[in-house]
């Protein structure tokens, strides 16, 4: 195997389960490295610090699979992975959830590796060549130790290309329908498995949803949900939050199709209105009709994909939450989020605290939460706390 010793000083991080080796940290090789091929490193002066993968052309050289000088690389070792993730989902997923993250990268100590299982089906991702050159052996560790009825390949992303990998989607394993309906807080849902958004659902808002649905929505509110994506906000507070009125907006026609669908499988399609356009044009025209809500969620994609376009996500986050204020009734309520790492709460704090300015609404802060537990962000690696949302209240008051 590879050996790879790192720089002074460097192996303070591995030590302490960083799980990534970067670029400058190497020191020497005990031979040219192959792109992807398992490796082991050691420090500077030759003692063991753990096993991983290489691509020395990354930025991020290699990512470590084990800490322990033993255990090795194998069919094995990749069960009792899973196994590990798969008990851990069990305990912290609710009974009435048929749809979850099993393998979440970095966090299960298999980065490159994204699995979500939707009613007994999983699709993959896999975002690195050294993840990619070891998938064979994933897939069979998946069917051993998961027992699916199939495994859906969607490495669509394209940090994919920048390890020189081509985007891939295709079955992997058993037969696979291209919807199929899960249960979320005991709410069903039609997931698009094949050729549906990332992995075919947003799972990492679950307890989010649920939250907004029992402690912010009252009986017969009116709910906005910007950015609706197949309805989840909107489809908890029509059926656990009893709202009157919901009004679901989203720039894509597959997903508010899918969106209609889920509320009329949950019988509450007669409180929906689905409104298809870009929600920095529909929340600008509906303030200036005057309408208002009880309570709003805006949850758009990723806006700060790196670090030099931040000042320009900023203002468009602003945009988006002017508008929202503008819309909230006295005393109402509105949840804003972030999926972009780069914006950290305190940036969204910042953000939310200038539109509040701004409209002259008086905000008090409940909740700030992240990415549901089956999503866990690794402490040593702050990027991959990436999703955080505000609850925040106005004050009753008519200015």
């Amino acid at each position: 195997m590879l050996q790879v010793s790192v720089k002074k000083g460097k192996e303070k991080r591995i030590r302490g389960f960083h799980p990534w080796v970067y670029k400058n940290d190497i020191l020497s090789f005990s031979r040219k490295p192959k792109p992807g091929e398992l490796c082991t490193v050691r420090d500077y002066r030759g003692a063991f610090l753990a096993k991983g993968y290489i691509n020395p052309d990354s930025y991020i050289a290699i990512r470590l699979l084990t800490f322990k000088k033993e255990e090795e690389i194998d069919l094995e070792f990749f069960k009792r992975r899973i196994k590990e993730a798969l008990d851990y989902r069990r305990a912290v997923v609710p009974e009435n959830c048929t749809a979850f993250r099993l393998i979440h990268s970095e966090a299960d100590y298999l980065p490159g590796l994204i699995v979500d299982y939707y009613s007994g089906y999983l699709v993959i991702q896999v975002t690195t060549l050294g993840m990619e050159i070891l998938k064979e052996q994933v897939v069979k560790a998946l069917v051993e130790v998961v027992k699916p009825k199939g495994i859906y390949e969607k490495s669509t992303v394209q940090t994919r290309e920048l390890e020189g990998l081509p985007l891939v989607e295709q079955p992997l394993y058993g037969d696979i329908p291209e919807r199929v309906v899960i249960l979320e807080n005991g709410i069903k849902f039609n997931v698009q498995i094949v050729g549906g958004q990332k992995t075919g659902y947003f799972l990492d808002q679950r307890e989010n949803k649920l939250l907004f649905a029992t402690e912010f929505v009252k009986e017969g509110d009116r709910v906005l949900d910007a950015f609706c994506h197949l309805g989840g906000f909107g489809i908890h507070a029509a059926v656990i939050g009893k709202a009157g009125e919901v009004v679901a907006v989203d720039s894509s026609q597959l997903a508010l199709d899918l969106a209609r669908e889920n509320a009329a499988l949950n019988g509450v399609e007669e409180k929906f209105t689905f409104v298809k356009g870009d929600a920095f044009k529909v929340l600008k025209e509906m303030s200036l009709r005057g309408e208002k809500f009880d309570s709003i969620v805006i949850d758009p994609p990723a806006f700060a994909k790196s670090k030099k376009v931040l000042e320009q996500a900023k203002k468009g986050y602003k945009e988006l939450f002017l508008r929202g204020l503008k819309m909230l009734k006295p005393g109402g309520n509105i949840v804003v989020c972030s999926c972009s790492h780069h914006v950290t709460p305190p940036i969204l704090e910042e953000i939310l605290l200038s539109a509040a300015y701004d409209t002259r609404t008086p905000l008090k802060v409940l909740y700030t939460t992240y990415q549901a537990k089956d999503h866990p962000f690794v402490l040593q690696i702050p990027e991959s706390r990436y999703l955080k949302c505000i609850f925040a209240k106005s004050f009753p008051w008519e200015i």
